[in-house]
């Protein structure tokens, strides 16, 4: 299994690479770390771009609870 990091761009669910969309759109899971980011779309509009449900990461999960993200 692989593990992806993927930039998502600044403005819009558009601004990712094609690379980074067919990464996401062959995942299993996708999970957004949403805290330090200052997209201008919504939620909604990533997983209906991306065609998948995505799993928010906020901080608590992504600081003090990674190894349940990497179990899984």
């Amino acid at each position: 299994m692989t593990l992806f990091l993927i930039g998502l761009g600044l403005s819009t669910e558009k601004d990712i690479t094609v690379s980074g969309l067919e990464a996401v759109q062959n995942s299993d899971l996708v999970y957004l770390e949403d805290y330090t980011s200052l997209l201008q779309c919504s939620f909604e509009d990533l997983e209906k771009f991306y065609g998948k449900k995505i799993v928010r990461a906020n901080r608590e999960s992504t600081e003090q609870g990674i190894n349940h993200i990497l179990e899984q």
